[in-house]
């Protein structure tokens, strides 16, 4: 076929400052720009440092993040609030040498780092604390919802403090808009005063944080207009206050400060809903299990399930972690694991994994590790940390935010300059009111919640997204490259021909005593196929992948070898020998699926290109492929790993779905890497996205998602931006105060966070 020529694309490089990628090299926008070239590096470590414990060893190995692929330790940070913050945190390697890497997810308030051997943990929580935010460090067990408690705890008793205040204020107040004067108005303002004070001391205390942060190290940050517009007001309202004459603003400025904390910690519960982790809640929420022990049995929740217990399952359960099977058998559905829709027969002492559903009557299982050490537990964690990386739509709308506070900041000088000819309280009152409406929270949070949400829809729909990023990509795609086995086929294999024919009882026998405990699919195929059948207990049995498996039997030496040439080319064989003599050959093959031809046939519709690239013989490869309506001369068949990578590399914006293990190259190598079947963690590696469900069905529900997440997006900005226009103007004409701009500033959050939400419902 006539090969696709590569168009010449411009050259990405990954910002200097925020790790982006960038056409403007080396930095991927204005603001990344002044914070990569004026951000010193201060010696943030001259006070006695409260965390050296952490050096010691024993606290390094209980905290150290075994098993994970790019950090080694989890720090939560309380305070973390926009994204300043996460751009500030993330400059950690350029702070302490030791630390090759740190990233932020901002749903779950972590930072996650790589921290050098021998280098100083210590040294890492300190500068967390010199920075503004409150570190503790995690270890692999640990619940966040603790941690959500405690800061939520801390923000509650502010706004309780302000809320106080500002009530109060305005009863103090009320008499002087009614003309109250003289002695007693002067007392009524004065009281204001002393009650706005355990506001400015106190609940503006995270404000300051934010804003000497912002000056320190030159990021532009949303406290830092916030702590303008309040000390100026605090500093107005005391010069009038003195002088006893002039407008005093404590009773707006405190209502607005109340409001503004309560628009906040809005934001932060939202964040840690729909931003922070859940997939694990969404297993095992409402699972009970049933413990057995010396005194009987116990009904105990998952959170209260340990190592070494032993529970009795019943149908449909989910597994809690990595157990042994301590009954005969079980029938398993592995879906989640290897994307295949058919259940699996497990026998006695072998491994069940954590999240996968029983769907045997009743077994007893024995847990072999803590969940957070089990294969599902480690995936989460690492998906929960690589789930919000830095989007070009995110990075977009953290641009745009930092550009508005600049120009909010720019223009509220400007015309408080300007019209104060005209009138200094007027002046003043309308530039604070553009400062308080035109809060950039919406527009930065509005990204962020938008993906959170998709993600999490995406889990429902059986999709398990490595990071939100692959939904932008794959709106480009115009290639779709198929694997056959798993993907277009069933990816289970069923016994299609023997020889002889039946199989003689004992043969069977014998057969599934080798294949007893044995992982490989054709074992499977065979203990669903004669689940009615005992095997034989052979001694010394020993399995060598990709060729065989063989053990003894009283004298009798017995092996199982696979058929590299069949006279059925298009199936798998294996072949039984007793003493090296052959008894019996059984062939296998791979059905269709149903919906493969009427799936391709829709992407086609939808004006993508379809190809076929197996792995198996030629003549296998092209009847599936004509069965889909794939053109022939995009089937190609009789590929290694390395082919299937270097014909996907001949064409742009490409999406190739595959086995996660087999085809890991070629995932690499396309925009956006789908994995059907395989073992989930090992396919999460080299893959985009993860399909837990069965069959192609699943990729219009990926596909529709990635459109519905397009248009969240853009109906969030142009909220956003609309809304800021609009009050920005208002405010600078007279028709919105100080007052009205904080009570419509969290209403813009609001706004979007309802549109968010009811875009995915």
């Amino acid at each position: 076929m006539e090969k696709k020529q590569i168009n010449p694309l411009p050259s990405l490089s990954l910002c200097l400052y925020c790790g982006a990628e960038s056409d403007r090299a080396p930095y991927c926008c204005d603001a990344c720009e002044v914070l990569g070239r004026s951000l010193k590096v201060a010696d943030l470590t001259t006070k006695k440092n409260p965390y050296e414990y952490l050096d010691q060893d024993d606290f390094r190995k209980l905290y150290s993040q075994t098993g994970q692929a790019d950090y080694n330790y989890l720090f939560f940070c309380e305070g973390l609030h926009c994204s300043s913050c996460v751009h500030l945190l993330e400059k950690m390697p350029e702070f302490h040498e030791g630390v090759s890497m740190a990233r932020v997810n901002f749903g779950q308030s972590t930072l996650a780092i790589n921290l050098d051997e021998g280098a100083s943990l210590a040294k890492v929580a300190q500068i967390i604390h010199e920075l503004g935010y409150t570190p503790t460090i995690l270890a692999a067990q640990d619940d966040l919802e603790k941690r959500y408690q405690s800061e939520n705890r801390a923000f509650l008793k502010k706004i309780a403090v302000a809320g106080f205040c500002a009530g109060n204020t305005m009863l103090f107040v009320v008499p002087i808009y009614a003309g109250l004067a003289g002695t007693m108005g002067t007392v009524f303002n004065w009281m204001s005063f002393f009650l706005y004070l355990p506001i400015l001391f106190y609940s503006a205390v995270p404000f300051y944080r934010g804003a000497w942060n912002s000056l320190k190290y030159k990021v532009v940050n949303v406290d830092l207009p916030i702590t303008i517009a309040m000390l100026s007001s605090f500093g107005l309202s005391t010069v009038n206050l003195v002088r006893g004459d002039g407008a005093i603003y404590f009773d707006s400025t405190a209502s607005f400060m109340f409001l503004i904390l309560s628009a906040r910690y809005l934001l932060k519960r939202v964040q840690q809903n729909y931003l922070s982790p859940s997939r694990i809640k969404t297993f095992f929420q409402t699972e009970n299990y049933v413990r057995i022990n010396a005194d009987g049995e116990e009904t105990i929740p998952w959170t209260s399930t340990q190592r070494g217990d032993v529970l009795r399952l019943t149908r449909n359960q989910t597994l809690p972690s990595d157990c042994e099977l301590l009954s005969t058998s079980a029938m398993i559905d592995m879906s989640l694991f290897n994307g295949e829709s058919l259940p699996k027969n497990f026998s006695q002492n072998m491994t069940l994994f954590a999240g996968t559903k029983l769907l045997s009557e009743e077994i007893l299982v024995r847990i072999q590790v803590p969940f957070a050490d089990s294969k599902l537990g480690q995936l989460f964690q690492q998906l929960d940390q690589g789930a919000l990386q830095k989007s070009h739509f995110i990075a977009l709308t953290d641009r745009l935010a930092q550009k508005l506070i600049m120009t909010v900041l720019l223009v509220a000088g400007v015309f408080f300059l300007a019209y104060s000819q005209v009138s200094v309280s007027e002046a003043f009152n309308r530039a604070l009111a553009l400062i308080v409406l035109a809060c950039p929270c919406a527009l930065a949070f509005g990204s962020p919640l938008t993906f959170g949400l998709a993600l999490k829809k995406a889990q429902k729909l059986g999709i398990l997204l490595k990071d939100a990023t692959s939904l932008e990509r794959l709106l480009n795609v115009k290639n779709i490259f198929f694997d056959k086995t798993g993907t277009l086929t069933q990816g289970s294999l069923a016994i299609s021909y023997s020889e002889p024919t039946p199989v003689p009882e004992d043969l069977k026998k014998v057969i599934l005593g080798l294949e007893h405990v044995s992982y490989h699919p054709i074992a499977f195929a065979l203990r669903k196929e004669w689940e009615q059948v005992k095997p034989e207990v052979l001694t010394d049995v020993t399995e060598v992948l990709g060729q065989g498996v063989s053990g003894w039997l009283g004298t009798d030496f017995y092996e199982i070898r696979h058929l590299s040439e069949s006279r059925h080319e298009d199936q798998k064989a294996i072949e039984l020998f007793k003493n090296g003599e052959s008894l019996s050959r059984l062939y296998f093959t791979d059905p269709l699926r149903e919906e493969s031809p009427a799936a391709v046939s829709e992407l086609q519709k939808r004006g993508l290109n379809c190809f076929l690239l197996s792995g198996d013989k030629k003549s296998r490869a092209f009847a599936v492929g004509q069965e889909c309506h794939i053109p022939k001369e995009n089937i190609y068949g009789e590929l290694f790993p390395e082919d299937k990578k270097q014909i996907i590399e001949e064409y742009e914006d490409t999406c190739m779905i595959g086995d996660g293990a087999n085809d890991s190259l070629g995932l690499k190598s396309a925009s956006v890497g789908i994995a059907v079947k395989g073992s989930v963690d090992l396919s999460l590696s080299s893959a985009d996205i993860y399909f837990t469900r069965g069959g192609l069905n699943p990729l219009f529900d990926l596909l529709k998602l990635a459109k519905q997440t397009q248009r969240v997006l853009i109906r969030n900005l142009s909220i956003s931006l609309i809304y800021n226009l609009i009050g920005g103007t208002l405010a600078l004409i007279g028709l919105i105060d100080p007052l009205m701009a904080a009570i419509l500033m969290p209403i813009s959050s609001v706004i979007i966070v309802l549109s968010s939400i009811w875009g995915f419902k």
